[in-house]
């Protein structure tokens, strides 16, 4: 799989074109201006395409995420968690890979997104 385009963070990207082909680009990003602060995965292009696909294949998404710190207030279509770690540990339980949780985690301290542990 290889994507066009910059590839921001390559495997949380591979990751996810395992779940639809069409991403390019994969990374997690933070909600400033709240308190405190909610992190997401943005995927381009066709974000919210994405989302409606991922949600028709793993359709216990929500179930996974109310096991874990997540805005369900503000999550229209792509969800939000409270800490870094939550938002890896939800993906990789929902996807069924529980494998990449760690490689993600290292990912994600690669780019110097803190994994702040919510437990």
């Amino acid at each position: 799989m290889q994507a066009k385009g910059c590839v921001k963070w390559p495997l949380l990207t591979c990751v996810l074109q395992s779940v639809n082909r069409d991403v390019q680009t994969a990374s997690i990003d933070v909600l400033w201006g709240w308190d405190p602060p909610r992190y997401y995965v943005k995927v381009e292009p066709y974000s919210h395409e994405f989302w409606r696909i991922f949600k028709l294949k793993f359709p216990d998404w929500i179930v996974h995420a109310k096991r874990y710190r997540f805005d369900h207030f503000f999550s229209l279509y792509t969800p939000r968690f409270y800490s870094v770690s939550d938002l890896i540990a939800w993906l990789s339980d929902t996807i069924r890979r529980p494998r990449v949780k760690g490689l993600l985690l290292l990912e994600c301290a690669k780019y110097n997104i803190e994994a702040r542990v919510s437990r």
